[in-house]
């Protein structure tokens, strides 16, 4: 058993696009509204074709899961927050973890922690993206 952050944004597709440009998300798959299976839903239910009723993605090799708010309602993330961590002897791992970061940082996510020793970790680095979700890489 694991547990995977799932995730409600206001525009999910804006928000795995996002990721997908400068956070490196892969294996993106997205459920839509319009999907075959949601035809037959009751009219109260039913969204607009382009609504994100589920999808997945993964960074860092780690797997999330999204979709939008029901009728798109704006929503704060603040306090969302996803943690990578690696074993700092691992040089690929640190490098991986560098390089997630900095792309992060030049596609516009705010630092609150510049990349780098702390009293707790040797290599731990923490920003905020587009969507009021904080994401750290911490070395262990």
């Amino acid at each position: 058993m694991k547990a995977v952050q799932y995730f409600n944004f206001q525009n999910s597709k804006a928000a795995l696009n996002f990721y997908e440009k400068h956070l490196g998300a892969t294996d993106i798959k997205r459920i839509t509204g319009g999907d075959e299976m949601f035809k037959d839903m009751p009219e109260e239910f039913q969204v607009d074709p382009d609504f994100t009723m589920n999808a997945s993605f993964k960074i860092l090799g780690e797997s999330f899961y999204c979709s939008d708010t029901w009728k798109n309602k704006k929503i704060d993330n603040s306090g969302a927050v996803v943690t990578f961590t690696f074993d700092n002897s691992n040089e690929a791992d640190k490098a991986a973890a560098k390089a997630f970061f900095d792309k992060a940082v030049e596609g516009g996510c705010e630092v609150t922690m510049p990349l780098g020793a702390t009293e707790w970790s040797e290599f731990y680095g923490m920003f905020n993206d587009p969507f009021g979700v904080t994401w750290m890489v911490n070395a262990e």
